[in-house]
């Protein structure tokens, strides 16, 4: 085993009072949240790099070749992700039963990476040929995303492995190893020569590293060998019914100011947002406490009381902190884009508006989190006519053509989203618990 794991004992032997239970939680919130910090500074410096070192031209191509990527890991997840936590968070215990949940969860991953690169993969080689790459650049990249996503198909069911077990100390060294590793690499890069595809094989290989330290780890805690479970897969097919149309069209919401401003303006502006995108990578310090922490511990509560306190805390925590970035993206804007460099200054109603998309966002996913880690998604499916109906009411009102434009279309369509999970929090508070 490549790293030790006192999950198990800790949880034992902390947990017998609410006390030491909510103790341990802060603990681990304070440890999480300090490496976390340092990892995400990381990743904001390597990002800030790229914005700084490349042409416009090539961090657009990044820009898309990035975001693409990330749409076809989300279509590879649709409801396997729901599944490993919501059923992981029962047996995860059980080494042999928990095995075969792991194994359930790869397989089917895989199967459904497939279908993401096939129906993907053609709108990604238009976005890169429209932003300018010629057909052997477009394929280059299309390659490194290839190799990235391979990564990430077993990284998404693997990391289940030590959330569940509550083993912060192995997610902290991996995505600090990560980090370092892809920003030595850069820095290095960045006094030959650097551009789109350099940088993408770049973060391939980060999550190719990933993938290793994270398989490692589970080897020595869970059995690769073990077979398929009925059960689990039948789960998670009905996970994957259930969530097939309401993931697409996440998937296509998420990425939707990139593809708008390809469709509509012109590279700069693709640069632009992506640019102002990488300011957002500071909701990532808060996404992995929720990711890693607390939709964990929200999954393995069977305390209706606790269970509220927990959800209650984490919402109003996390609208603390969106208050305090959207106030200082007002105050404070050119300070906010000093760091981007000066062909992104100019930048001042933009970052305002890309930093209310992203707190809405963020509210809307800390919801949806919490909900999926108790199966709380019937109904979810409402929200692909909510938000496309408010879309078709703002289409005459929006200028495509300008990142203020898709930025304020962003910002709205988040809005839909948000008031749906919180019915669906209030509608699940109100299903008694299930009996373990």
């Amino acid at each position: 085993m490549l790293f030790s794991s006192p999950a198990d004992s800790e949880v034992t032997s902390v947990a017998v009072t609410p006390g030491g239970r909510m103790l341990m939680l802060v603990r681990q919130v304070g440890r999480f949240a300090s490496v976390q910090m340092i990892v995400q500074l990381l990743g904001l410096a390597a990002g800030i790099l790229l914005v700084r070192q490349m042409e416009q031209r090539e961090y657009a191509l990044f820009t898309v070749t990035n975001t693409m990527q990330g749409t076809m890991n989300v279509l590879a997840d649709i409801g396997i992700s729901i599944g490993m936590v919501s059923i992981g968070g029962r047996v995860w215990r059980d080494t042999q039963r928990f095995s075969e949940l792991v194994r359930t969860g790869l397989k089917l991953r895989r199967v459904l990476g497939i279908v993401a690169i096939l129906a993907i993969t053609p709108l990604l080689y238009y976005m890169l040929t429209k932003n300018g790459a010629t057909p052997t650049y477009a394929a280059i990249l299309i390659v490194a995303v290839f190799l990235a996503l391979s990564a990430q198909l077993s990284i998404g069911v693997l990391e289940v492995v030590p959330r569940l077990r509550s083993d912060i100390r192995l997610i902290q060294k991996i995505d600090l190893t990560g980090a370092i590793s892809r920003l030595v690499v850069l820095l290095a890069l960045a006094c030959i020569f650097l551009n789109a595809g350099i940088a993408a094989f770049v973060g391939s290989g980060t999550l190719l590293l990933q993938f290793y330290l994270l398989r490692r780890y589970a080897s020595g805690v869970i059995q690769f060998q073990a077979h398929e479970n009925p059960d689990d897969r039948r789960a998670m097919i009905g996970f994957i019914r259930q969530q097939a149309a309401n993931a697409i069209f996440f998937c296509f919401q998420g990425q939707i100011t990139v593809l708008l401003i390809t469709i509509f303006g012109h590279r700069i502006g693709v640069a632009e947002v992506g640019a102002l995108g990488r300011l957002a990578m500071i909701y990532s310090v808060i996404a992995n406490l929720i990711m890693n922490i607390f939709a964990p511990a929200f999954a393995r509560c069977q305390e209706k009381r606790r269970l509220q306190w927990i959800y209650a805390g984490i919402v109003t925590a996390v609208g603390a902190f969106s208050l305090v970035v959207l106030g200082g993206s007002i105050l404070l804007p050119t300070e906010f884009l000093f760091v981007l460099g000066n062909k992104y200054s100019h930048l001042h109603r933009e970052l305002t508006l890309m930093v209310a998309g992203a707190s809405v966002t963020m509210m809307s996913g800390t919801l949806w989190c919490l909900n999926a880690s108790r199966a709380w998604i019937t109904g979810s499916w409402l929200n692909i006519p909510l938000t496309i109906s408010g879309q078709i009411l703002l289409i005459p009102f929006i200028d495509f053509s300008t990142v203020a434009g898709v930025l304020i279309f962003n910002l709205l369509s988040a809005v839909p989203s948000l008031l749906l999970n919180a019915i669906l929090s209030y509608r699940g508070f109100r299903q008694p618990l299930p009996v373990e």
